[in-house]
C-alpha cells in the first residue's frame, strides 16, 4: 500500500507541475503579446502623425511648384510622381535594411532563455 500512495502522491504532483508549466507557458505568451501590442500602437501612433505632416508640407510643396509651373494641378502631377518615385526606392531600401534587425528582434522577444522564469538564473 506504501508504493501506492507514493505512486498517487507522484501522480498528484506531476499534474500539479503540468499545470504550474501551462499557467507559466501562458503567462509569458500574455507578456510578450501585451509588449509587442503597446510598441505596435507606439509607432502607429508615431508613423500616423509622420503622415499627417508629409501630406501637408506634399500640398505646400505641391502648390509651391504649381506657382513656379503656372497651373497647381501641374504642381500636384509632378510633387505625386517625385513621391512615387520616393516611396519606391524607399520602399527596398527598408526592406533590406530591416529585414535582419526586425527578425532578430521578434526572435529574441521570442526565444528568450527560460532559466529567468525557473529561478536558475545566475
Amino acid at each position: 500500500m506504501k508504493a501506492l500512495d507514493q505512486l498517487s502522491g507522484l501522480r498528484e504532483d506531476t499534474v500539479d507541475y503540468l499545470r504550474l508549466r501551462w499557467a507559466g507557458m501562458r503567462l509569458r505568451a500574455v507578456d510578450k503579446l501585451s509588449d509587442s501590442i503597446s510598441k505596435a500602437i507606439g509607432w502607429v501612433v508615431c508613423l500616423l502623425f509622420v503622415a499627417i505632416a508629409l501630406v501637408f508640407m506634399m500640398v505646400a510643396l505641391a502648390l509651391w511648384i504649381g506657382q513656379r509651373l503656372g497651373n497647381p494641378w501641374l504642381g500636384f502631377l509632378v510633387a505625386g510622381g517625385g513621391f512615387l518615385v520616393l516611396g519606391v526606392i524607399l520602399y527596398f531600401v527598408a526592406r533590406a535594411v530591416a529585414a535582419g534587425p526586425l527578425v532578430r528582434h521578434f526572435a529574441d522577444m521570442l526565444f528568450t532563455s527560460n532559466d529567468e522564469y525557473y529561478g536558475t538564473q545566475d
